[in-house]
């Protein structure tokens, strides 16, 4: 009998994977346990947990800048390399036991955006599975896709480790489901950022882009530099 051998072609959104090193994980989780006074973000998100805070001050450079690397990536996979990045909003989610984040997606100042999940701290345990223990589902994060066709995958639920980061659309639903006993936290952190087609940035007069260049941080430039591949 011949061997048989087969590729795939997949159809609808993508749901990306990396690896972010253990020094910069180490180095997020340190720098967001020594901050003081951080701004709650809860009114701006729709999990039931009590600590979820804005880390937009606390991120160093060379964290931002993986994000972009990892967001351009992405976009270089579907074929829209060629799109502006524009880092938008990022936040740390401190889940307890009980807690749960309900099937919800995202939005921006734009209509087409990207978003991340980066595991930062995991319990040793997720606790007592109440039915169904060979199916388990406490802390798990779950993507929705909305495709019922009875051969395609509709649903993927992610048992993730520290350090790996899930890229993902606004658009797609996603949620965490709660765990119990134990006292220890899932923390992760999630970086949005909003979507420009190439269109719309020629699109803008000269003097407008320029005044909107200089208007941004320093940090903000250096990003768009190295978004630009430039020294």
């Amino acid at each position: 009998m011949e061997n048989i051998t087969s590729s795939q072609f997949a159809l609808g959104t993508i749901i990306s994977k990396f690896n972010v090193p253990k020094d910069m994980v180490e180095e997020i989780n340190l720098s967001y346990d020594q901050a003081k006074n951080l701004t709650p973000h809860n009114d701006h998100l729709a999990g039931k947990i009590a600590n979820e805070f804005d880390v937009k001050n606390i991120l160093s450079k060379k964290v931002n800048n993986f994000f972009l690397l990892c967001f351009k990536d992405y976009l270089k996979q579907i074929c829209k390399d060629l799109w502006h990045i524009e880092l938008h909003a990022v936040w740390i989610n401190d889940m307890k036991e009980n807690e749960y984040n309900p099937f919800h997606y995202h939005t921006g100042p734009t209509d087409l955006g990207l978003s991340s999940v980066l595991f930062l701290k995991k319990p040793k345990s997720y606790g007592i599975e109440y039915s169904n223990p060979n199916t388990p589902a406490n802390g798990r994060l779950e993507f929705g896709g909305g495709q019922q066709d009875p051969l395609s995958i509709s649903q993927l639920r992610v048992d993730a480790d520290v350090g790996e980061l899930f890229i993902f659309p606004y658009t797609l639903l996603h949620g965490v489901y709660p765990f119990n006993g134990t006292n220890e936290t899932r923390r992760t952190m999630s970086y949005n950022c909003s979507l420009h087609a190439p269109e719309y940035i020629k699109s803008i007069p000269f003097k407008i882009l320029k005044s909107y260049v200089d208007a941004v941080s320093k940090k903000e430039i250096e990003n768009v530099k190295i978004l630009n591949n430039k020294d």
